[in-house]
C-alpha cells in the first residue's frame, strides 16, 4: 500500500521478476511513494548477491515473503 511498505531495507526476500523468475535477494532501498513513471504501489531494489544485480523498482505485489 502507497506509503505503508510491507518490508524494510535490509530485509531478506523472495521475489518474482518478469512474473516467472524467483529470486531471493536483500532489499536495499524502499520506494514507498512509487516511482516517478509508476506511483500505484511501492517499490524496492533489491540485491542479488550471486548475480552481483540490483533488480530496480520491483513493487511490493511481486514481492512473495520475507526470509528469516
Amino acid at each position: 500500500m502507497i506509503g505503508k511498505p510491507k518490508y524494510k531495507a535490509f530485509d531478506k526476500v523472495e521475489f518474482l521478476f518478469n512474473e516467472n523468475e524467483l529470486h531471493e535477494g536483500v532489499i536495499r532501498v524502499v520506494d514507498e511513494l512509487g516511482t516517478f513513471l509508476d506511483k500505484s504501489d511501492v517499490s524496492y531494489d533489491i540485491y542479488v548477491e550471486e548475480e552481483n544485480m540490483l533488480y530496480k523498482h520491483i513493487n511490493e505485489k511481486y514481492v512473495k515473503r520475507k526470509i528469516k
